[in-house]
């Protein structure tokens, strides 16, 4: 009897799940997203950068809409 009692009281609370809201889930990728985007280098028009460090750039670097200065010819080797 005691065995039948326990399986008839414990066994269902034990089988329950805990299943997160529909709102919470998206909360949470809404904040990720959030979080991934702000660490992003703003590339929109209007954007002012400030950057430090040393920079190694190979291969072509293609400047659009930016204007173009010459390069002035370097001074003869003496």
């Amino acid at each position: 009897m005691r065995f039948l009692m326990f399986i008839l009281l414990f066994i269902p609370l034990m089988a329950s799940a805990s299943i997160p809201s529909t709102a919470y889930v998206q909360q949470q990728v809404a904040n990720q997203i959030a979080d991934s985007v702000s660490t992003k280098v703003d590339t929109s028009a209007t954007a002012t950068q400030t950057m430090a460090g040393t920079y190694t750039v190979s291969g072509t670097l293609n400047l659009t809409g930016i204007a173009t200065v010459e390069t002035p010819p370097l001074p003869a080797a003496e």
